[in-house]
């Protein structure tokens, strides 16, 4: 019998944590997703964080798992915090390339973000990300001069999104083709 694994997770990992978790047979494995763009709000987060492990009995237990980094779970209750294993990683970016690959892709006042993050926060409609309002989301990239996508090739964007993208946003994207090895073995050793 294979031991159990329950994953509370950023639905920004949603389409990577697949990819890497298609093959992987040493766990019986659930997953509960919760929408992106929490880590704005670390208030809310931990709230939403903490209904979920009432709502679904989940205190306990060597198998679970929280698939945010830690810079997410700030407001996080030290007691509930101490008994959960919470991915080894500052934030879903440092996940996806490590810290010093981020840093160094982050020169040159460049915001890094991967696809899901524009699809579901930038081009998510307000009623599905209710945290900003459209106005502050480009006002909050006003610091940037170009936005960098790590293109992992597992949903490519259409040239209409691209378009729809820079209007929302104001900032030209770019994109860099990215491997998911660094997050797979990330998240290989967070399972075991």
């Amino acid at each position: 019998m294979k031991e159990k694994r329950v994953l509370i997770g950023c639905g920004i990992f949603e389409d990577e944590l697949n990819h890497v978790l298609k093959d992987e047979d040493r766990f019986d494995l659930e997953i509960f997703w919760l929408q992106s763009g929490y880590h704005v709000r670390t208030d809310w987060l931990a709230e939403k964080i903490k209904s979920e492990l009432t709502e679904k009995n989940l205190y306990g237990g060597d198998g679970l798992r929280i698939v945010y980094g830690s810079s997410c779970l700030l407001d996080l209750d030290e007691g509930i915090r101490s008994k959960l294993k919470i991915l080894n990683t500052d934030n879903c970016l440092t996940a996806m390339v490590g810290r010093k690959k981020l840093r160094e892709l982050e020169k040159d006042r460049t915001m890094v973000v991967t696809n899901s993050w524009i699809r579901k926060i930038y081009l998510a409609p307000p009623s599905d990300f209710p945290i900003w309002d459209p106005s502050e989301l480009k006002m909050n990239l006003g610091r940037y001069d170009r936005i960098l996508v790590l293109d992992t090739g597992l949903d490519s964007f259409t040239d209409e999104e691209i378009l729809t993208a820079y209007d929302m946003m104001g900032v030209v994207l770019e994109f860099e083709k990215s491997d998911l090895g660094y997050f797979k073995n990330l998240i290989t050793e967070f399972l075991a």
